[in-house]
């Protein structure tokens, strides 16, 4: 593939962005490449905080459809939301530090 967009662009480091993004080599059990994972996840939860959606005002079950859709949306999880929209179920998990990580770290501490 990079011998085709290298003689494409006459050089592989003239490949536009975008494509590039797309075509990065995925990282070992991962679906996406470093690159978009450590640039484009950011983005993504900026923009679901930045949603009105996300508001408590939006947040009941006439704006979901009524109670069957509000039930979906309120059942949903980061699991469902990879593996429903992708060919293979990665291991998908999150977490937050713990309430005193910041004091911890503060004195080279983890």
């Amino acid at each position: 593939m990079a011998k085709e967009l290298e003689e494409l662009y006459g050089d592989i480091d003239a490949l536009e962005f975008y494509p590039a993004l797309l075509l990065e080599k995925t990282r070992a059990g991962a679906i996406f490449g470093e690159s978009m994972v450590e640039m484009g996840a950011p983005f993504s939860l900026k923009g679901l905080m930045g949603n009105p959606i996300c508001s408590p005002e939006y947040w009941k079950p006439s704006t979901f459809g009524g109670k069957t859709g509000f039930d979906i949306v309120n059942s949903a999880s980061l699991k469902k939301l990879v593996c429903l929209n992708t060919k293979w179920c990665p291991y998908v998990s999150f977490h937050t530090p713990p309430p005193d990580y910041k004091q911890r770290t503060s004195h080279g501490e983890l």
